[in-house]
């Protein structure tokens, strides 16, 4: 059976296609001509019907201004003219019952058309009686009337007409109802022809395929036995002169081609696979080399490398500039040896460590050979290799620290001492008392306090500088008579104080006696001076620890009470322990009982000194500080706060504090529209209770104050010799977003050293560093190292009891990133008082010197 040839078959199947999809196209064609006739006679009515409606509402819109003008004219006893309008009103309400374009709504949705035009005719009805009305009305009834007609206006515009188009809306939908049902009927008819169609073109592509398969079987064989390799069984086709021959042959000669370019594609892949891997290594490796070398030529640190044995190898410019050593004398010896100078079998055991270890660090004093300068760096060694194979090296980076202890030796001198007579300040003379009743509380000691008579005369009369003089001399003279366990320091103005100690209280009493004598003879003895022959008068007074006193301040506080009373019988006195004491005694005794009733009987109270910004003058925050109203007298919290920390009362205090200062604070904020921030003094107390971070949490949450607010001060003398325990409860205090600040800051020995070890982000500083700044440059040298250590270590800084005007133009000179807290803008007052303040929801803010800053500080 011959068929026909196969560019005639696809011909056939091709003409068979084109005239049933002929066919197809003009049904549909047809059915989608009829379908957009009436969808486009159904839109047109419904344009219509909205057109008719919004020209309706418009006019109805235009009305309905009148009748609001109208409306708002109204007065008593005046009665308008309102028939025009009453008149438009009908027009409109008739266009609504008889507009032919809502002819099918009127028919299908007559409520709708109804409501809209009886409410029409209502308003009309209801605007002639208030027209009728007002000439009798109040002002209040009028009033009265306008809302209604408003109300009503309002109602028919959004109801009423939003009634109708919803109607309308509605119509349309019910509209394309009909046309999606009619159009489910054709879309049956569609999907029979569409199946007609589909089975009609698989017949005739079943016949085509049946066709060519047939042709192309053999040709397919043929193929598949080049392909696997029987070449042999596939020779007779391949001889064959026909087309399916020709197609052998080629696809003999591609498979030969293909499998000899596939073989020598794999080998080129691997060659190149094999260069790329080693290109890129060594470009990494170059450009490691390269980055490597930049920063260890570039870095500020002295960076060096040595061998196993520490010999150097390589050094960088700023290891041989701070070394003065070029990196050729670095390698004669090794470099411990240079940096220590020491013996090779004292660097031995060092050395040793390192290579077992991997690692030492250690701040040492090296004397550069090339000027004898002493430098403090902190070497840090880092083993890199395997020493045991002798591979590796050693690198070891200098830190030069010689710049900061001086800094910090000067301000810890500087701290310690005070500045006229070189002696002992009062802050650290009580620091080292307290030191010395708890390394050893039971040796009995005396403090000693002395003062000058009429001191005063001699600065009004010769000068504060001449006074000055007059006081080194008086210290110079009590440190012939006393020993350095003696503790000689300045305490105040013209004031004295040492210590004296006996083995037994029994015998310190008469150490004290004769003690006091001899200081006595050896100060009022006439001093000659500039030319001047001055005679010194001198009160002295005692206190016995254990017997008088259980801290530094007690004793001091004792010793004030004798000075004070020994001038007041006309000085020159030597007043003993006794004297005094009992008063003393009892009063300490009768404030103890009363202060664990104080929180009960309400006699605690919160007063607050303002925090201000020395840039712009305005209120950042409040310190907390309680006082206590006892019997009609305020308490000194220098004498009652004591009391509270010696009975474990202060904890309980300043929790209360707290709670009341968060609450007052937060009304505060929300009245002024403004952050602000609430200090309180927290004691050890407090920080070692347990869950003391979630109770704080828990305060501030209650107060509706974030944490963020509440700045946490602690002092020096609460850490102790081992500050482990509260420094964990701070920095989780911290973790929780409290603020963490040192107060009193530089009067202590350990400021400096907590500063790396606790969360602090804010300084207080203390009231003697501001005060003698305006007459003295050394206060003013002092002040400016710890204002430059605090913005290195980016703080925070307040600077506490400015009272003149005058510290605070010295201040001022410093910067303006600074904040007041001080007599010089406000004493501490109650709550009432800063609740008058923020009366009116504004921060209050204070006048501050337009001085601009004359010291840098570095």
């Amino acid at each position: 059976m011959r068929l026909l040839p196969l560019p005639l078959q696809f011909l056939l199947f091709i003409l068979a296609q084109l005239a049933l999809s002929a066919g197809l196209v003009f049904y549909l064609g047809n059915l989608a001509q009829s379908n957009v006739e009436t969808f486009a006679e159904a839109s047109r009515g419904f344009a219509e019907t909205h057109r008719s409606i919004e020209q309706i509402r418009n006019e109805y819109a235009v009305i309905a201004a009148k009748v609001e003008h109208e409306v708002d004219g109204f007065a008593p006893g005046d009665r308008g003219d309102v028939s025009a309008l009453r008149t438009e009103l009908g027009q409109i309400a008739s266009a609504i019952r008889g507009s032919v374009a809502l002819a099918a709504l009127r028919e299908n949705h007559p409520g709708a058309i109804n409501r809209l035009a009886d409410s029409i005719e209502l308003q009309s009805r209801r605007l002639i009686e208030a027209n009728q009305n007002v000439a009798s009305a109040s002002e209040e009834e009028i009033e009265r009337i306008q809302a209604r007609l408003a109300d009503q206006r309002a109602a028919i515009m959004t109801d009423g007409f939003g009634e109708l188009i919803d109607a309308a809306n509605a119509e349309l939908e019910d509209t394309m109802q009909a046309i999606r049902s009619a159009n489910a009927a054709v879309t049956e008819n569609y999907q029979l022809m569409l199946i007609v169609f589909v089975a009609l073109q698989a017949l005739l592509l079943i016949l085509v395929l049946w066709l060519t398969n047939r042709q192309i079987r053999q040709l397919a064989d043929i193929t598949e036995r080049i392909v696997a390799g029987k070449q042999a069984s596939a020779g007779a086709q391949q001889k064959r002169r026909d087309q399916l021959g020709r197609i052998a042959r080629a696809v003999q000669q591609f498979r030969s081609s293909l499998v000899s370019l596939s073989n020598s594609r794999e080998q080129l892949q691997a060659i190149l696979k094999k260069h790329d891997k080693e290109a890129l290594s060594r470009r990494r490796a170059e450009e490691s080399l390269a980055l490597t070398g930049s920063v260890f030529d570039e870095v500020q640190e002295a960076v060096l490398v040595t061998d196993i044995e520490g010999i150097v190898t390589r050094a960088n410019p700023a290891a041989e500039s701070l070394l003065a050593m070029s990196s050729t004398k670095l390698a004669e010896r090794p470099l411990l040896e240079i940096l220590l100078d020491q013996p090779s079998r004292v660097i031995a055991p060092i050395w040793k460590h390192v290579l077992d270890k991997g690692e030492w660090q250690s701040e040492i004093e090296f004397n550069r050979p090339e000027d004898g300068k002493t430098l403090v760096t902190l070497v840090s060694i880092r083993l890199v290799g395997e020493p045991r194979e002798k591979r590796g090296h050693v690198i070891v980076v200098l830190n030069d620290h010689t710049e900061i202890r001086a800094r910090e030796n000067e301000i810890l001198a500087l701290a310690r001492q005070d500045r006229v007579t070189d002696r002992l300040n009062r802050g650290y003379f009580v620091q080292q008392v307290d030191t010395q009743i708890q390394t050893h509380p039971d040796r009995p000691f005396a403090l000693i306090a002395l003062g000058l008579d009429g001191f005063t005369a001699f600065n009004e009369a010769l000068g504060r500088r001449f006074g000055d003089r007059i006081l080194r001399v008086m210290g110079d003279r009590l440190a012939e008579i006393t020993e350095p366990r003696s503790l000689l320091a300045r305490i105040d103005g013209d004031e004295f104080a040492f210590l004296v100690f006996a083995d037994t209280t029994a015998d310190l009493e008469a150490v004290v006696d004769e003690a006091m004598r001899q200081a006595h003879a050896h100060l009022t003895q006439r001093v000659e001076l500039a030319g001047y022959r001055l005679d010194i008068r001198a009160s002295l007074s005692s206190a016995q620890f254990p017997a008088e006193g259980q801290t530094a301040e007690e004793l001091l506080r004792i010793t004030d009470n004798g000075l004070s009373q020994a001038k007041a019988e006309g000085g020159n006195r030597i007043i003993g322990h006794a004297e005094g004491h009992t008063h003393a005694a009892q009063r300490r005794f009768e404030l103890t009982q009363a202060l664990g009733r104080a929180l009960g009987n309400r006699e605690m109270r919160v007063h607050y000194q303002p925090q201000v910004s020395l840039a712009s003058g305005t209120l950042v925050g409040f310190e907390a500080l309680m006082r206590w109203r006892y019997r009609g007298d305020w308490i000194s919290p220098a004498e009652f706060i004591p009391l509270a920390e010696e009975h474990n009362l202060i904890g309980e205090f300043t929790e209360w504090a707290l709670n009341n200062a968060c609450r007052r604070v937060a009304d505060w904020q929300r009245e002024a529209g403004q952050e602000l921030t609430i200090s309180i003094n927290v004691p050890p107390q407090l920080l070692l209770l347990d869950k003391v971070d979630e109770r704080l949490i828990e305060l501030a949450k209650s107060a509706g104050l974030p944490t963020s607010s509440i700045v946490l001060e602690i002092t020096e003398s609460d850490f102790g010799s081992d500050p482990t325990l509260l420094a964990e409860r701070l920095h989780q205090l911290a973790m929780h977003g409290f603020t963490v600040a040192i107060d009193d800051f530089g009067t202590g020995h350990s400021s400096l050293a907590y500063l790396n070890k606790l969360p602090i982000s804010k300084l207080k500083i203390d009231k003697q560093f501001v005060d003698d700044i305006e007459h003295s440059e050394e206060a003013r040298k002092l002040l400016e190292s710890i204002l430059a250590m605090a913005e290195k270590l980016e703080f925070e800084v307040v600077i506490e009891g400015v009272e003149t005007p005058e510290q605070l133009i010295e201040l001022r000179k410093f910067g303006s990133r600074l904040q007041i807290q001080g007599f010089v803008f406000s004493r501490p007052f109650d709550e009432d008082y800063w609740d008058g303040e923020f009366m009116h929801g504004k921060v209050p803010s204070y006048t501050v010197p337009e001085v601009q800053p004359s010291r840098q500080i570095e």
